[in-house]
């Protein structure tokens, strides 16, 4: 690949990424009523519900831009999207509202790991020409996705939530092997470690 081939495929993968993170972020809220009618959880339990993947993303926000300083933006992002890809299939796994907590919590912290650095990685990878259009489709690909998942529901009895999950948790597993073949490190990072310590 030339380097235009490269940074095209940097800012398609994280575009991609960003879909993958949209489906999850709002599958939580598409599943509500399937979850409240099988687990009956009290109102607090589902508050601590919807609020555990939001404290997540926070946390791995803040790790996953610390983490990537040290060991480059494409490693913690990769990882951070096969994170949030395997909880997600956990989350469909759950057998009652703790465990639903729990997967969410570890959701979010893969969703919050991703972000700051998908965003790192096209601004910085995307040529003068492109830089604003491709932030602009890293953007608008979050609610796309999360209207992906509201159109999945849509087909599916409120009994089929835990498939909302599976969505959310194989499309990142698929992308995270292309991530890996085909997204580009950051150029600051390698430049970092070329220098003398």
């Amino acid at each position: 690949m030339n380097q235009g081939d490269w940074r095209g495929a940097t800012a398609a993968l994280c575009i991609m990424a960003a879909v993958c993170e949209g489906v999850d972020l709002q599958a939580a809220g598409v599943a509500a009523s399937g979850i409240t009618a099988e687990f009956g959880p009290s109102p607090a339990q589902m508050g601590t519900f919807f609020s555990a993947s939001t404290f997540g993303l926070l946390l791995g926000a803040l790790l996953g831009g610390w983490l990537s300083d040290r060991r480059g933006r494409k490693t913690i992002l990769v990882s951070s999207v096969a994170a949030f890809g395997v909880f997600s299939l956990f989350t469909a796994l759950a057998h009652d509202i703790v465990q639903l907590t729990w997967a969410r919590l570890f959701t979010g912290f893969g969703l919050g790991g991703a972000m700051p650095n998908l965003l790192a990685l096209v601004t910085e990878q995307s040529g003068e020409r492109h830089r604003r259009a491709n932030l602009t489709l890293v953007y608008a690909a979050m609610p796309m996705g999360g209207a992906l998942v509201s159109l999945i529901a849509m087909f599916l009895p409120p009994a089929g939530w835990r498939a909302l999950f599976v969505a959310g948790g194989v499309l990142p597993l698929l992308t995270a092997p292309l991530m890996v073949r085909y997204l580009s490190e950051s150029a600051a990072f390698g430049a970092a470690r070329r220098q003398p310590q």
